[in-house]
């Protein structure tokens, strides 16, 4: 019988947990063990512990559920750690998106880069490298498997800091994949079939040999051969003949028009969501487009994320009261299906988000890259994906620096060296230059309880 140690860094977050567990308690390999939650906000966190007594009686497993307050003791003897937290929550990230208004910047999402992400990946990176120095002495052997954002950022620091510790970085964007492999190269997925089969053993088998590489939330397509067919050119032309701003068609606005533009602009397809791509490319969001709302792409508010927030909370304590159904369905994010591998012994493919060893070979060494890679219980072997193409490249190495940037500043404090990686972020170009030292002044000071290395 497998009995395993799972903490969740971050067990109270409303938007994670409910999916997040489900896959856990949909995996049959493991039967029980214990799930450790940790996470400062008291009211999601017991609510999500009891949404997980209710799993046990409805899965009929033996987990031991635990709210924990002390993060080393939970990580103690640990199999493993999933970290989904925000520092701050959304009193921070208000912070983050509505000062830099003031001065002209304006991004839809801001959890990855641009000035708005550089202020989150300050908050989040010293306690991801804080975390895995004390899996380093209470789990060595443990697996680290992140969806905390700034996902870059902060597998970064992560990485920097473990010595034993497996560490991978997990995103979902590129299972929106067939949404565009459909209607361009009529690679539709097939009714019913869930999105990792799909991806990994279906496509593949219809003679698709693929290959996507690049940063997190601007992975690119840059390799597709149908049949012995390089598609690649169909994809461009497919994007060429059918961008249009003011299009009603649904499946354009599905596949998306900031996609279609950056692929008739530099001839390969990125593979994140819109509202990702944005961010990346200034001239996709500034005042001139109506910062993204050209490309379909409108800001997400603190309210409206808060409201969302508020719905998941109630939402997590019907279920354990028993008056929401749960629909036992995979969410179809990895993270559970790289647990199995590790548990089994079975090798599955993942998209994985790890330091740069070579899988591209033209980005800077170490950075974190995210590529195709085969993942079984002796680690991650991420796909040799070669090189990035042109202006691609070009475009991630510039926000790899700035990465690279910004985790120094948040490990060290040093404020000239964050003001340095704000003044290099695309996004500065919507701002004053001179105005950028103020700029970061203000977010420092407004964030500063979470902040502590910049204030000793």
């Amino acid at each position: 019988m497998t009995r395993k140690i799972i903490t969740v860094i971050g067990g109270g977050s409303v938007t994670w947990m409910p999916g997040l567990m489900r896959d856990v308690y949909l995996l049959d390999e493991i039967e029980g063990g214990e799930i450790r939650l940790v996470d400062p906000d008291k009211t999601n966190v017991e609510a999500v512990a009891q949404m997980l007594h209710k799993f046990n009686e409805i899965r009929v497993k033996d987990y031991a559920i635990s709210v924990v307050d002390d993060r080393k003791a939970a990580l103690k003897d640990a199999d493993f750690v999933l970290t989904t937290f925000s520092p701050g929550s959304m009193d921070a990230f208000y912070n983050d998106l509505e000062i830099p208004v003031k001065y002209g910047i304006r991004l839809p999402v801001s959890m990855t880069v641009g000035i708005p992400g550089i202020s989150a990946a300050i908050r989040t990176v010293p306690v991801a490298y804080e975390i895995v120095k004390e899996m380093e002495e209470v789990c060595p052997g443990a697996w680290l498997l992140n969806v905390t954002n700034p996902m870059s950022c902060v597998t970064r620091a992560m990485n920097l800091a473990a010595e034993k510790i497996k560490v991978i970085g997990m995103c979902h964007e590129f299972h929106a994949f067939g949404a565009y492999a459909g209607p361009i190269l009529g690679l539709n997925r097939p009714q019913g079939m869930d999105v990792l089969t799909y991806l990994y053993k279906w496509l593949p088998e219809q003679g698709l040999d693929y290959t996507v590489a690049g940063i997190n939330h601007f992975v690119w397509l840059i390799k597709a051969v149908l049949n012995g067919e390089d598609v690649i050119p169909r994809i461009r032309e497919f994007c060429e003949k059918n961008l249009d701003f003011d299009t009603e068609d649904p499946v354009l606005k599905t596949i998306g028009l900031a996609k279609m533009a950056l692929c008739k602009q530099f001839g390969y397809m990125p593979l994140a969501g819109d509202r990702h791509l944005v961010e990346f490319y200034p001239s996709l969001c500034n005042i001139r487009n109506g910062f993204g709302m050209k490309f379909n792409v409108v800001k997400t508010t603190v309210d409206v994320r808060r409201h969302a927030k508020e719905y998941g909370l109630r939402h997590i304590r019907n279920i354990a009261n028993g008056t929401a159904q749960v629909t036992w369905t995979r969410t179809g994010e990895e993270m559970t299906e790289i647990m199995r591998a590790i548990v089994t012994g079975c090798e599955v493919m993942a998209i994985v988000n790890m330091p740069n060893k070579g899988q591209i070979s033209n980005m800077q060494k170490d950075v974190v890259v995210e590529t195709l890679a085969c993942v079984s219980k002796d680690g991650a072997r991420p796909k040799m994906s070669g090189e990035l193409p042109g202006a691609v490249g070009s475009l991630c190495r510039l926000h790899a620096d700035i990465h690279e940037m910004t985790v120094k500043a948040a490990l060290t404090g040093d404020r000239k060296l964050l003001v340095e990686a704000m003044s290099l972020d695309p996004s500065s170009g919507s701002a004053c230059f001179a105005e950028i030292p103020k700029l970061c002044d203000e977010l420092l000071r407004a964030n500063k309880k979470w902040l502590p290395r910049f204030f000793v």
